[in-house]
């Protein structure tokens, strides 16, 4: 009898922790905020020539792809986890697996996200990096 509280607390914690995953990403718009924030940010504010706008522009197409196939990842992650819990109704080897493996694909979109910005940044004057720079201090609430 204890074991199925154990399992009925650890699904309700995993079921949690996606839904709210999911909320502040698709509903609470947080992901999107801050890449529609970045975005002003280098459009809007950095003053960039005809020649440094075409070279993000460019990275920001290419990026928008590789995200795409990320979150497609990240999407299938999820449900293999969903198909895991559901079969075999217990944290199983199956359950932590297909877990690690979310964790994983979300890790990598971490750092192609991270690259991303960092080769925007090599487009840019001194200026531009260190206006930037006092940017990225403040949403990651460190000081530059």
């Amino acid at each position: 009898m204890i074991w199925r509280a154990g399992v009925v607390a650890t699904a309700l914690g995993l079921t949690s922790g996606f839904a709210g995953v999911w909320l502040g990403v698709n509903v609470l718009g947080h992901h999107d905020g801050a890449s529609s924030s970045l975005h002003a940010i280098i459009h809007d504010e950095l003053a960039l020539d005809h020649e440094q706008e075409a070279v993000i522009e460019a990275l920001e197409a290419s990026f928008a792809t590789q995200k795409a196939g990320y979150e497609n990842r990240v999407t299938e992650a999820r449900r293999a986890i969903g198909r895991a819990l559901l079969a075999d109704r217990e944290m199983s080897a199956d359950v932590a697996e297909a877990a690690e493996a979310f964790h994983d694909v979300m890790g990598e979109l971490q750092l192609a996200t991270l690259n991303h910005i960092l080769a925007m940044r090599e487009v840019m004057t001194e200026d531009q990096r260190a206006e930037f720079d006092d940017r990225l201090a403040n949403a990651f609430d460190v000081e530059g």
